[in-house]
């Protein structure tokens, strides 16, 4: 298990014209497998990859699906970035990685991030995530997108076709500046509807209660997301009842007392900044 670090000021990989023109215009594309799989086609000219999945860390939020392909089915990629997204995500070393990410974003490295199968422990985590569609390596390509939320575009290949090869990883790094910045430009669009809500509400509710615990603050943030009880309890491995009583806790030092009061108070405090600026 390797990393490495590309400064702003790295020189990115030269492409072809139309590889890059590809992945640009794929860039806002409603179409959850567009970007994904201009990528994919864009990397194939040169290293044998056979999925991409693009995924989006959001404070202490689940992360979610981005942009997914694959050369087989596209469910697969889907399908198995729903179960890592709900199991395994936190045993993944990229968390580590995002952890110690550099606090300022104003110009963000990009990280390459390389895991084989034999690099993940967990038996689970490689059964369900690696083995089950056979996965032998895993090369990612992360960048800081805003103050508590990091884009991840993933790169798989099948065991069969062997590992990547130093040759490929030096092709990935290279290019690696091109795709995060068109990942990050496809995420700040939101297309999808989510990310600005999500990525102020994460920021904004540390300053408005820096006194609630990570589990207090991962409660309330899928409350904002319209989450369930059970559904939140699915998301956390914890039990109902268990959510509840971290709500209760939650409102209390919020001085809050209904998810209406919650969102008020959120949207209060968008406001007032908004106003000051």
């Amino acid at each position: 298990m390797h990393h490495w670090t590309i400064g702003p000021s790295d020189r990115a990989l030269s492409i072809d014209v139309g590889g890059a023109a590809r992945v640009v215009g794929a860039i806002g594309s409603k179409d959850r497998t567009a970007l994904a799989s201009a990528v994919l086609a864009t990397v194939r000219a040169q290293v044998a990859a056979h999925h991409c999945s693009m995924l989006v860390f959001e404070g202490d939020r689940n992360p979610r699906l981005v942009s997914g392909a694959s050369l087989q089915h596209q469910w697969h990629v889907f399908n198995i970035a729903s179960v890592y997204a709900r199991d395994f995500y936190r045993k993944d070393a990229l968390q580590g990685l995002i952890g110690r990410y550099p606090a300022s974003f104003e110009a963000p490295p990009v990280i390459v991030h390389r895991q084989s199968l034999a690099d993940i422990e967990d038996a689970d985590y490689r059964a369900q995530c690696y083995e089950c569609i056979g996965i032998g390596d895993r090369i990612s390509i992360l960048v800081r997108v805003g103050r508590s939320q990091s884009l991840a575009v993933n790169l798989y290949r099948d065991e069969a076709a062997g590992n990547f090869s130093d040759t490929d990883v030096d092709y990935l790094v290279g290019l690696a500046p091109l795709i995060a910045s068109c990942a990050a430009r496809h995420y700040a669009l939101d297309v999808d509807g989510e990310s600005n809500f999500r990525g102020a509400v994460t920021d904004e509710l540390a300053e408005l209660c820096p006194q609630l615990t990570l589990r207090e603050r991962e409660v309330v943030q899928r409350i904002l997301d319209g989450a369930t009880a059970e559904r939140i309890a699915d998301d956390l491995h914890i039990r109902p009842t268990t959510v509840i009583t971290y709500r209760a806790r939650a409102y209390e030092k919020l001085g809050v007392a209904t998810r209406r009061e919650l969102f008020a108070a959120v949207m209060r405090r968008r406001g007032g900044e908004r106003a000051a600026a």
